[in-house]
């Protein structure tokens, strides 16, 4: 797996894994050309790359689209209730 995954999880092993998770499901789950993407990062390709390439960029901006416009339809306790997820799966242990 690529040391870049690492790199762009800061050093933290957890959020690596989950990035590396993320981009298998995408790989099952997502678009024809998302699945292609995640898998060609999966394979060693630059993740940095791939997202800003002509080939993917509009892709990867539309899906981060999507989530802004369902962001902005939460309610404040739902984006709490979001966040509360995000810090348990995402923050370091102490």
């Amino acid at each position: 797996m690529s040391d870049e995954i690492l790199d762009i999880a800061h050093g933290d092993a957890r959020l690596a894994q989950a990035l590396r998770q993320t981009l298998a499901s995408i790989a099952e789950q997502g678009s024809d050309q998302m699945r292609e993407m995640a898998r060609d990062v999966l394979d060693g390709a630059s993740l940095r790359q791939v997202a800003t390439s002509s080939a993917y960029g509009d892709e990867v901006g539309e899906a981060i689209g999507e989530f802004w416009t369902k962001y902005q339809e939460m309610t404040p306790g739902e984006r709490a209730e979001l966040e509360g997820v995000g810090r348990t799966h995402f923050t370091a242990p102490e």
